[in-house]
């Protein structure tokens, strides 16, 4: 039987107070809180207004009684849910997939819209309510679609968005994760990848499809783009205004990496051994390509850049003095995306 985040709050001895269609407790992820400032939502999930914790029914579970993800799905009576399948789904009807996806995309974004501790969580990470919202940034607890009519199940089942066992259990691929849809022209979305919020592995899961680069079709207007390995950096990047695009991982397949021959490829790695590693494969294998170099700014990624006081400006710095290609780009290049640089093709460059 299933449980929902007022029945969990109550057995762990959670009291509620009804204010109107919402319910406030003291927060039980924080002592001194006298004046409650824990908020539980119509949609049932929560948010401290003092601490910042927020989530849903499973979220408390992992988060407040230390549940590994597949432990708290089955004390909500959720165990359809746990299973991870790594089978990669060949995509043959895009004509179909490709608007379908980008309707999953916009519903998730719209419960994210719902959920003030996902919001929070990602201006927490240095996300602007612009960037959110262009990117149409999303979160789903596992429940956001429907699977009873024929021509959504069909659709979800084709693109990954639903996962399926063989005794003909279903879930959604991305539950309690944020999710970054790779948004296409045309209303159209090819992929959707999921960070989760539960510290279920792995970390970051995307549907079961073939896997793009991020941004790419935006990025291919300029001659020049910079390679993150997390999507989360490339969304600070695309903030910044930087043509750039995200692998997600370290491994990136062949067929994607023809898309970057004809361009020149400024790789940003994650700032540990396995980063710098993976960045030095991937240069050998584009040869008109260059790791920029940033761990004199002692972070990890670009990510934890951005909290840094004056991070963009010091991002902004290292590009400039390691940016020995920047005298070959054109003025209109220039303009579009480094207009901060205030670079003129005449300058001369020091």
């Amino acid at each position: 039987m299933t449980k929902n985040l007022i029945e969990i709050l109550q057995e762990n001895d959670i009291r509620l107070i009804p204010r109107g269609e919402r319910w406030v407790a003291t927060c039980p992820f924080h002592e001194g809180d006298h004046s409650p400032s824990f908020t539980v939502y119509p949609e049932m999930n929560y948010y401290c207004f003092g601490c910042r914790a927020w989530g849903d029914a499973i979220k408390f579970l992992t988060d407040f009684k230390g549940m590994p993800y597949e432990r708290a799905l089955e004390y909500a009576g959720m165990e359809g849910r746990k299973r991870h399948i790594k089978r990669v789904i060949k995509v043959t009807r895009t004509r179909y997939i490709y608007p379908y996806l980008r309707e999953v995309a916009e519903h998730y974004h719209q419960f994210l819209l719902k959920t003030p501790g996902a919001v929070s969580y990602l201006h927490y990470r240095g996300l602007t309510d612009d960037t959110i919202s262009k990117y149409r940034l999303g979160f789903t607890d596992g429940g956001i679609i429907d699977p009873q009519t024929a021509h959504e199940y069909g659709l979800a089942r084709e693109s990954g968005v639903l996962s399926e066992d063989k005794d003909n259990n279903y879930w959604e691929t991305l539950s309690h994760r944020i999710t970054i849809p790779n948004l296409l022209y045309g209303d159209l979305c090819d992929f959707i990848m999921g960070r989760t919020v539960t510290k279920s592995n792995p970390k970051y899961l995307g549907l079961r499809i073939p896997k793009p680069l991020y941004g790419l079709q935006e990025a291919m207007e300029s001659p020049v783009v910079f390679l993150v390995e997390g999507h989360f950096d490339w969304l600070i990047l695309k903030q910044w205004g930087y043509p750039a695009i995200v692998g997600g991982g370290t491994n990136i397949p062949s067929y994607n990496l023809m898309a970057l021959k004809a361009r020149k490829v400024i790789i940003v790695p994650d700032n540990d051994d396995p980063g710098i590693s993976a960045a030095l494969a991937l240069r050998a294998k584009l040869p008109d390509s260059e790791i920029l170099r940033y761990g004199i700014l002692e972070v990890k990624d670009v990510g934890e850049l951005e909290t840094k006081e004056n991070g963009q400006t010091l991002f902004d710095y290292a590009v400039i003095k390691q940016g020995s290609w920047i005298p070959n780009l054109s003025q209109k290049t220039l303009d579009q995306f480094f207009p901060r640089f205030g670079l003129r093709t005449s300058s001369a460059w020091t």
